[in-house]
């Protein structure tokens, strides 16, 4: 029963812990939200289109190189 007293007491003393550090953090506003978001949306749809590319050129190189189809 102790430990279970113990733990309570742990985590009450953490969680008090955790509600100080967030009062400290700085949140970004919702304009900076957006910007972030639209920022990581088109960076990923680029990365996606070089990828797609590469895909597509290495792909087009072993058919070249052996023959075989390697799908698409």
């Amino acid at each position: 029963m102790a430990k279970i007293a113990q733990w309570f007491d742990k985590t009450k003393t953490f969680l008090g812990e955790v509600r100080v550090e967030m009062k400290k953090v700085t949140w970004p506003t919702q304009v900076q939200v957006k910007n972030y978001t639209a920022v990581v949306i088109i960076a990923s749809i680029a990365l996606a289109i070089v990828i797609g590319i590469f895909d597509r050129a290495v792909a087009y190189l072993l058919l070249q190189a052996t023959g075989i189809g390697v799908g698409g």
